[in-house]
């Protein structure tokens, strides 16, 4: 997944913070994975994208919400609110066909979870999740989505 398109969303990170998290997470395949966190960790953060994406499917607004940080929720008071943004700016990970994940990456606020989403329309999607500790449980602060124009829709 070398390079990514025009189109990116992000939520809530600003686009210089994006841009600079983006840009070596997206590495041709091959980089080196940070070693910073352990499978278990890893496999931590793998759970709490698949829960939050189970229930976009299901249309589980207030079950989707629940997997948001704080300052997530503090933006989208209502979990409705919050899944309407999600089917508006962030459609590719609603009905997706298929969903990989990839690396882990450290950042000066928490793991970033790489992710490959293939939406509905067959169209590729590099996902990045940023996170954070919420007493003892891992919660999603942002996500970075950008089309990826460097592969072609499945």
């Amino acid at each position: 997944m070398g390079g990514i398109g025009r189109s990116a969303r992000c939520l809530p990170w600003s686009a210089a913070l994006t841009l600079a998290v983006l840009a070596p997470l997206l590495a041709p395949a091959g980089a080196a994975e940070d070693q910073s966190y352990d499978a278990q960790t890893k496999a931590k953060l793998q759970e709490v994208i698949t829960g939050q994406l189970k229930a976009f499917e299901k249309g589980d607004a207030a079950a989707a919400e629940a997997f948001a940080a704080p300052a997530i929720k503090e933006r989208f008071p209502e979990p409705a609110e919050f899944l309407d943004m999600v089917k508006k700016d962030y459609g590719a990970l609603i009905h997706p066909r298929s969903t990989q994940f990839a690396g882990v990456a450290d950042s000066p606020h928490g793991p970033l979870q790489k992710m490959t989403v293939v939406a509905a329309d067959g169209t590729v999607w590099s996902a990045i999740y940023s996170f954070e500790k919420v007493e003892g449980t891992w919660r999603i602060t942002g996500c970075g989505l950008a089309k990826d124009e460097t592969q072609q829709a499945i």
